[in-house]
């Protein structure tokens, strides 16, 4: 998403971030899970109550949440925790720091992830024997994603030009084209 569009401000959504917490818990019994999911849940509930200071008092309640999940379900639950807290927690701040930008993610943003899993991972992208056809196909159908009006005052450009991202290649649109008609070989 950077290389496409390096002007956005991207963020982690929030409901995400509760659903996968249980996951993340291994070797723990369900009601101590289920426990530590609900103070989760409230975490994130009074960091959006907050209306100053809220990236701050998130840092510190992330911290804080961390060591109890050690103190709870064990250090290695904990250390597993506070892991996943440091690689998600900038896109997290940016949720918060923008009270514009949604804390779910939006109907678009469902079906972009929809098709992320389906068309890439599962298509074999990101491993040795990855396929440029499932990648082009994949953007062919976020390309489709562009509401009408908007593809004709754009005529010529793909969705992703569109809002203001940058292609991988001059031709990359000719490719799409030819391999949704499919002349693709």
């Amino acid at each position: 998403m950077r290389a496409l569009f390096p002007g956005a401000r991207l963020g982690d959504c929030l409901r995400h971030a509760i659903n996968k917490l249980p996951g993340k818990l291994a070797a723990i019994a369900s009601p101590v899970r289920k426990a530590l999911r609900s103070q989760f849940h409230t975490l994130w509930y009074r960091a959006r109550q907050r209306k100053s200071l809220r990236v701050f008092a998130l840092g510190q309640r992330l911290r804080h949440f961390a060591d109890h999940v050690a103190q709870r379900a064990g250090v290695a639950n904990g250390e597993r925790v506070r892991r996943w807290f440091q690689d998600k927690k900038a896109g997290w701040y940016a949720v918060l720091e923008d009270p514009q930008m949604p804390v779910t993610s939006t109907l678009l943003d469902q079906a972009h992830n929809a098709m992320n899993r389906k068309l890439f991972m599962m298509k074999g992208f990101h491993h040795p024997d990855g396929s440029q056809q499932a990648f082009l196909i994949g953007l062919a159908h976020l390309y489709n994603l562009v509401p009408y009006q908007r593809r004709a005052q754009h005529a010529g450009q793909c969705g992703v030009e569109v809002e203001g991202g940058r292609l991988p290649t001059r031709d990359w649109l000719l490719n799409l084209q030819i391999l949704t008609s499919g002349g693709f070989r």
